[in-house]
């Protein structure tokens, strides 16, 4: 699968695609970051509400690029991404500000071959055989 970078300002592009993420009932089409910096997926908690996904009750903390703290909790979901689609856990957390969600390492680059190329402006995505 190949997706173009998105043109997030009129001088900044970035590696921005679309999924879809499904709960037991409800899905919703959402764009996200592939950040390979990212140890998780990362989801904004306004989502887990309007999917009505069961949340854990223990709240974990983590940080992004600044030094705050975040606290969020984690979820199961299922994620589509071209005709690929699998069950993984992701937190959900007040990222409203970003008006996309994460793609990390765990959720997301354990189950593709992710290449990302600034000079074309391409995303290239293959599944790993190991999908579930």
């Amino acid at each position: 699968m190949v997706y173009p970078y998105l043109e997030f300002t009129a001088t900044i592009r970035r590696p921005i695609i679309e999924i879809i993420i499904k709960s037991e009932n409800n899905f919703a089409i959402y764009p996200v970051l592939i950040d390979s910096g990212a140890d998780y997926c990362i989801f904004n908690i306004e989502l887990a509400q309007a999917l009505r996904i069961k949340l854990t009750k223990k709240r974990t903390d983590f940080r992004g690029i600044g030094k705050d703290k975040i606290k969020g909790s984690w979820g199961k979901v299922e994620i589509k991404i071209g005709n690929q689609a699998y069950q993984t856990k992701a937190i959900f957390a007040e990222i409203s500000q970003f008006g996309h969600g994460i793609l990390g390492q765990q959720g997301f680059f354990d189950h593709f071959d992710v290449k990302l190329s600034y000079q074309k402006q391409t995303i290239e995505i293959d599944p790993l055989k190991i999908l579930n």
